[in-house]
């Protein structure tokens, strides 16, 4: 499939990446998407920094000032594209993704969309305990945010026909579960020594201390693979099935711990004692990427190894 339009739902720091790789691959291809305020579209749209993938437009999605979504230029941007990618997470007062709930009617009505990616996350899976998962397992989440995914990954599964018999009626719909990302501004390698110690600190007193250890994993997933793996899925192609879910995550989840303490020794060796936890562009950068991983570490769900090999079989990734 040749991407001639792309909408990225979320210009942020997964989506701004994918549209740029998309251009490298498509140069012709007219990429638009969503941001949240006037002051980020005006950044992206107006003057030098202006970024080169952006060959179509930046539109508010307005999620604040009474859900009004997108202005009419942006709803006929959305309708007329060949490829959708959705980054947003479903919004509290919806419990829904916000494209499907406030332009669902577009999606549905489009005849030009061929593609949609909609980037979910391993958390719907819920708690394991350490073992593995793969995309047929039961969806164990128990907190709202996760559960709002699953609802988002129904609603956008309905865009695809239920077989190859119908496929000219709408789009192929896959749900990318990511694991934790990480890439350049963004995870333990960004981090403080200081942060780090913290989050070794708050695993441990976790576990109450009559409790038997139980190993903690993280599934992770570089901001650069998921680029990789959404290009592949709009080279390649599937049998359609009413959508189809992929965990997009690193081959070997690692143990939290050895995570976290492995980025302390790497950073130990790149950093003197001296700016350790001084508030450095870098340090500071990276302390609120650790808060974020800290919280991660903290939720009692979520342990467990994912399997990748469905995103292999299907699209070679």
């Amino acid at each position: 499939m040749h991407v001639e339009k792309l909408f990225v739902g979320g210009l942020g720091y997964c989506g701004s990446r994918i549209a740029a790789a998309i251009h490298d691959a498509y140069p012709s291809a007219i990429i638009s998407g969503t941001v949240r305020s006037k002051e980020r579209r005006d950044a992206l749209m107006v003057g030098a920094s202006r970024p080169s993938w952006l060959t179509g437009s930046a539109h508010v999605l307005d999620l604040d000032d009474k859900y009004a979504g997108l202005s009419s230029d942006g709803i006929a941007d959305l309708q007329s594209s060949t490829v959708v990618v959705q980054t947003v997470a479903p919004i509290a007062d919806f419990d829904r993704d916000p494209l499907l709930a406030l332009h669902g009617d577009a999606l549905e009505s489009s005849e030009a969309l061929q593609y949609v990616a909609y980037l979910s996350s391993t958390g719907v899976y819920g708690d394991y305990g350490g073992d593995w998962v793969a995309e047929e397992s039961e969806l164990r989440c128990v907190d709202a945010k996760s559960k709002a995914r699953v609802v988002a990954e129904q609603e956008w599964c309905k865009l695809e026909p239920a077989n190859d018999d119908d496929s000219s009626a709408g789009p192929r719909v896959d749900c990318f579960r990511c694991g934790g990302i990480y890439g350049p501004g963004r995870g333990p390698l960004f981090s403080s020594i200081s942060s780090l110690n913290e989050a070794l600190s708050a695993e441990t007193e976790e576990v109450p201390r009559q409790a038997p250890a139980v190993t903690k994993y993280v599934n992770r997933i570089l901001v650069d693979d998921i680029c990789g793996a959404i290009l592949a899925a709009t080279e390649g192609d599937r049998p359609r099935c009413g959508g189809r879910a992929y965990n997009l995550v690193d081959d070997d989840p690692a143990p939290r711990k050895e995570v976290v303490a492995e980025a302390r020794r790497l950073l130990s060796l790149s950093f003197s004692e001296d700016i350790q936890g001084q508030s450095t562009a870098s340090v500071s950068t990276s302390d609120a990427a650790t808060k974020n991983t800290r919280r991660r570490i903290s939720r009692a769900t979520g342990n467990k190894r994912c399997h990748n090999g469905r995103l292999k079989e299907d699209y070679g990734w």
